[in-house]
């Protein structure tokens, strides 16, 4: 199997983390979108999707904080204090910030505008694109935090979009909690506002249908967000957040574990992609929501049978789809098989995903795993943009080429916890020697 270049690894982390730190509190980015004729500059403490000025042109307009995205970004960030020991004082300001600009965008007595307020400077060919004025109008109380994204200076997002969605402020909450556990000296006043705020919510519409991780529709319970709500609320009851008598965490976190004993798949011995799946259809959305969760015992580690299955049955439906995967070790790994956006190819995220897995795992001391792990990472180090630099968000089923957004803030922090697990894993074998 091959074997990624340490020197790589090692420009490659740098140049994720400068690139994750690119797209946080970008104040001095400014976005005009002709279309909308709409100009706007990022609010410190938000997070760009991607910095970059696309409009889907055919590369993807991802100038947008998004709630999910931001707190998988958020949870690299020890990772990237590490690799850039400088800029601890840009993060801790950074934290303090994304507290702060949470707490707004998903303030309970905050209201909508009464009318869309790009109506009256759209463009008659991007009107379509316009999100409805009662809708916008209709935003208030718990409404905020049903919203998958806002616009990067913390207005409420004015095009059209799937709603509502469930897995930001239960992954917010994970990451704000592991945030205040790792870098203690960055907590900052309104954190415990903001986890109680999202472990509340998640509670109490735990398990209900909802537009999943990739923004499909219909509405249904993906594994991914059941999967983040579970991690969050039990983390909430680990933590001693009980508390709150309109917080039931323990009962909430008991009902989404039933409710996804409900999607395992008896076809592959996996999960589900979904309660609402036909059998056989899978998600490596499943698998990055049980990296993320990180646990080591239970049904939900990284190490279960049914988690195997499911990364087993993914990659070998991979491997046959992708040409880029003939006389591979290893599978570039992509959304799921029937994925038709870009034309459907192998995704950073996943891969890297898939890459860090086996990498936690081999820290356990199963055989094999290293070398499965390595044989992932020269993949990506294959196909990565030369020199090392921001990576994109997909890359070509064919040929490797980068596709779609060219500058994916998720990318690099999946590169930096991928290098962390390799690193964790590096020091485990040394150690069994």
């Amino acid at each position: 199997m091959g074997r990624p270049d340490p020197g790589w690894i090692e420009a490659q982390r740098l140049a994720s983390a400068r690139a994750m730190r690119g797209a946080c509190s970008a104040t001095h980015l400014t976005r005009h979108r002709a279309g909308f004729g709409w100009t706007l500059r990022p609010a410190a403490g938000s997070m760009l999707a991607s910095p970059r000025m696309a409009g889907w042109d055919p590369e993807p307009d991802y100038f947008h904080h998004w709630v999910r995205d931001s707190a998988i970004v958020l949870r690299a960030v020890p990772l990237a204090i590490a690799t850039e020991p400088g800029t601890r004082a840009f993060w801790r300001q950074h934290l303090a910030d994304f507290i702060g600009f949470s707490l707004s965008i998903s303030d309970p007595g905050r209201r909508g505008p009464a009318r869309n307020p790009l109506r009256v400077t759209t463009r008659a060919s991007h009107a379509q694109y316009l999100r409805a004025d009662a809708e916008l109008a209709a935003l208030s109380g718990a409404g905020w935090l049903e919203e998958p994204r806002v616009a990067a200076d913390g207005t409420p997002d004015p095009e059209q979009w799937s709603r509502p969605q469930d897995d930001g402020p239960a992954l917010r909450a994970s990451a704000v909690m592991e945030m205040l556990d790792l870098l203690p000296d960055t907590a900052r006043p309104g954190a415990e506002a903001l986890i109680a705020r999202d472990l509340t919510h998640t509670a109490r519409i735990a398990g209900r249908p909802c537009i999943g991780p990739w923004e499909e529709t219909p509405p249904r319970r993906t594994t991914f967000t059941l999967l983040a709500q579970w991690d969050a609320l039990d983390r909430g009851c680990a933590q001693g957040r009980e508390g709150a008598p309109d917080s039931p965490l323990r009962a909430a976190a008991d009902r989404v574990a039933a409710l996804l004993a409900a999607a395992e798949d008896p076809a592959t011995g996996g999960w589900r992609e979904s309660v609402e799946a036909p059998a056989g259809r899978l998600d490596a959305a499943t698998c990055l929501a049980i990296l993320h969760a990180g646990r080591h015992s239970g049904p939900f580690a990284i190490t279960h049978p049914r988690m195997r299955a499911t990364m087993a049955a993914l990659e070998a439906g991979f491997a046959d789809l992708y040409p880029i995967n003939r006389d591979r070790p290893v599978a570039a790994i992509g959304r799921w098989l029937g994925d038709a956006y870009f034309d459907g190819n192998p995704w950073y995220p996943a891969t890297l995903g898939f890459a860090e897995l086996h990498y936690r795992i081999a820290a356990t001391g199963e055989p094999g795993a290293f070398a499965r792990a390595e044989a992932w990472m020269h993949l990506i180090q294959q196909v990565a943009p030369q020199p090392a630099g921001p990576l994109p968000e997909q890359f070509d089923r064919r040929d490797g080429r980068p596709v779609s957004c060219l500058d994916l803030a998720w990318s690099a922090a999946a590169f930096l916890a991928a290098a962390a697990a390799r690193d964790m894993a590096l020091q485990a074998r040394a150690g069994s020697r």
